[in-house]
């Protein structure tokens, strides 16, 4: 099969800081007690929101100045399943910010042990859903971002 690395697949090491625990909830599992595969992109997102946070610039604040992060491409890899009522650590980091585009890694630990990683895509848009560049200050936020936490 030679490298089993895909193109687009996180780099384990650019998963940054821990930014979210999480708790497998019931309504998240499947008839066999497995974490539901699109659990994970939620836990995506809620990290995304927690890693910008203590920034001058949270989520709302950026939704606040007209400005928005819709999804345009999500990979998840799935090591190990997540069972009803394990605790998670969801790491997060941009891994790259250029143009139009934010790339956000993320890895999905359980008792240190690596069981999801994957990436979120996302362009900036106006309210309108229009495609524009981000302004400076948020450029510069994602940048220390990414530095702060290894991305």
């Amino acid at each position: 099969m030679g490298n089993r690395r895909q193109r687009g697949c996180t780099n384990p090491a650019s998963a940054g800081r821990e930014v979210l625990r999480v708790r497998v909830a019931f309504a998240d599992t499947d008839a066999m007690g497995v974490a539901w595969h699109g659990a994970y992109l939620r836990w995506f997102e809620m990290a995304r929101t927690e890693l910008m946070r203590p920034t001058e610039l949270p989520y709302a604040a950026l939704v606040a100045r007209g400005l928005h992060l819709p999804v345009i491409e999500a990979l998840v890899r799935y090591r190990r399943p997540a069972r009803y009522d394990d605790e998670l650590v969801v790491r997060a980091a941009p891994s790259r910010i250029g143009g139009v585009r934010l790339r956000v890694d993320y890895r999905v630990e359980r008792g240190g042990v690596l069981i999801a990683e994957g990436h979120t895509e996302h362009a900036f848009t106006d309210a309108g859903g229009r495609v524009q560049r981000p302004p400076p200050d948020v450029q510069e936020i994602f940048a220390r971002l990414a530095a702060e936490h290894g991305g």
